[in-house]
């Protein structure tokens, strides 16, 4: 990977070919720095949206490929939050510093190996920056300013909420891995005639989440309502609580290809998302060979997973490999390069659970997957475990204390009785689900298959215990065509024993 930074010239020094003058200042693109300088580097990183318009190639810092028409004017609101950051009544107050990296000019321009390799780094320069200044445009900026005002400030009326869903900075593929990696992140705006015009971002994401849980009650809706008016602001809340345990816990793959999964991405830059998910992976920096397909991408991220014992991974739509002793593995030459089987966000299942994902182990006997339960076929499912289905999906309102309501991810019917199993289905279809649409019946839930193995042959169904949705867990089938063990991932909704979980060995 090569870092490059955008620094001021020093006074009297001769201008160079490339130089900008910004705000009377001579600013110069520096760099490659080697490893060794990277490590007593201090800058800030820049995120914005690029947006539909162009500037030609060479008409900014002599770039080699036509950027941004925003790149200019959000270097220009960078370098003017970043003198307000250092301000005494500034607070917190940072120390002054000069040095900014930006996409368009900082990433290598010309196609090859380090351009890649750097695209690849993205987790490592944001992480390794003193903040991340977000540079936004429209009418988002004087929301964000209000939320900022005042010791507590309200929750977004409706008028707002709806800006804040169409805003492209929130929706774009890259906006997750920039917030989670970024030790300190300021909002800027390039707007004109601004009165607040540095923000902390921490005081806007509380409001997010707040403003959302006062639209349900006002509104008496559930998550499919959120998920229906405001699921690019329902993805940014979950981001919020990655944000608050950066440095305490490891994101799993699962939760990150899941936020990832359901943001915007230009179907002409497809990589985009698996970029962005790497970065979010890892804080390391990309110094071998690049990697120049989705494959090679996907065959990547998985390699990361496995060092960091975190095979969370398998629980993705792909179809498996066809190689003896890891027919268990997405195959990365398939079409779906690690989708999720759905994208909804994880719970802890357990205190001494905390922090754990799907592990594994290797012994003498094969590889083994950690902390599986089997489920069990059965005719019907305990009524125990449907009445937990059904107020996850419906809510429940405790008979011995009235103000005590759980919001449901449905609000039911008045005089009608929901069919659970219908509005399931519906709730899967929704976060991303695209296998059979006949479960298999269990014990204590209902298995929901990517593919059809109804009538297959030798058919066994696992969950993953160490990983909770509210509703069930992700899980794994296996069975035989032909004699030939198969695999795919599938939905368990449900309840679990998390004493019975076991290692099991992918045959």
């Amino acid at each position: 990977m090569e870092l490059n930074l955008v620094v001021p010239v020093e006074p009297g020094a001769m201008r160079e070919r490339g130089d900008e003058e910004i705000k009377g200042r001579l600013w110069r693109v520096t760099g490659p720095h080697s490893p060794e300088q990277i490590k007593h580097l201090k800058f800030h990183c820049i995120s914005y949206v690029w947006g539909p318009g162009t500037e030609e190639a060479g008409s900014f810092f002599d770039c080699k490929r036509p950027i941004s028409d925003k790149t200019r004017l959000a270097l220009e609101a960078a370098i003017n939050a970043a003198e307000l950051l250092k301000r005494e009544d500034f607070r917190p107050q940072i120390e002054k510093i000069e040095a900014f990296w930006i996409d368009a000019l900082c990433i290598p321009q010309l196609e090859g190996e380090s351009r890649q390799a750097t695209l690849e780094s993205m987790g490592y320069i944001y992480s390794s920056a003193v903040s991340v200044i977000v540079v936004l445009q429209g009418p988002i900026w004087g929301i964000i300013e209000a939320a900022a005002a005042g010791q507590s400030p309200s929750p977004f009326p409706l008028s707002e909420l709806q800006v804040l869903e169409q805003d492209k900075w929130i929706t774009r593929v890259w906006t997750y891995q920039e917030l989670v990696n970024g030790a300190d992140t300021y909002f800027t705006t390039i707007n004109p005639g601004v009165g607040t015009p540095v923000v902390q971002v921490q005081r806007f994401l509380n409001c997010v989440g707040a403003s959302l849980n006062k639209w349900k009650k006002e509104n008496e809706q559930g998550e499919m309502g959120v998920l229906d008016n405001f699921p690019h602001l329902n993805i940014l809340e979950e981001a919020l609580g990655d944000i608050l345990m950066n440095g305490y816990l490891e994101r799993t793959a699962l939760g990150i290809l899941s936020n990832i999964g359901l943001r915007d991405l230009n179907v002409n830059f497809p990589q985009n998302r698996l970029l962005a998910c790497l970065g979010a992976l890892t804080k390391e920096a990309s110094w071998g060979a690049a990697s120049n397909s989705l494959e090679q991408l996907a065959d990547k991220l998985m390699e990361l997973c496995e060092a960091r014992n975190d095979y969370s991974f398998i629980y993705t739509s792909d179809e498996r490999s066809d190689e003896m002793g890891l027919r268990w593995r997405p195959n990365s030459n398939g079409p779906a390069h690690l989708i999720p089987v759905i994208n909804w966000y994880s719970t802890i299942p357990a205190f001494d659970l905390i922090g754990t994902t799907q592990n594994a182990h290797r012994d003498e006997s094969g590889f083994w997957l950690d902390n599986l339960i089997r489920l069990r076929p059965s005719a019907s499912i305990d009524l125990h475990a449907v009445k937990r289905i059904e107020r996850y999906l419906f809510g429940y309102q405790d008979p011995d204390n009235p103000t005590h309501i759980q919001i449901g991810i449905f609000k039911p019917g008045i005089g009608e009785t929901p069919d659970w199993r219908e509005d399931l289905l519906r709730f899967l279809l929704k976060i991303g689900f695209t296998g059979c649409r006949e479960p298999q019946i269990c014990e204590m839930g209902l298995f929901y298959s990517q593919r059809d193995i109804r009538d297959l042959e030798e058919v066994e169904l696992f969950a993953a215990s160490s990983i909770v949705w509210k509703f069930g867990n992700p899980g794994l089938a296996r069975w035989k065509e032909h004699g030939i063990v198969k695999y795919c991932a599938g939905v368990y909704a449900g309840l679990l024993k998390q004493e019975q979980g076991e290692s099991v060995l992918m045959i």
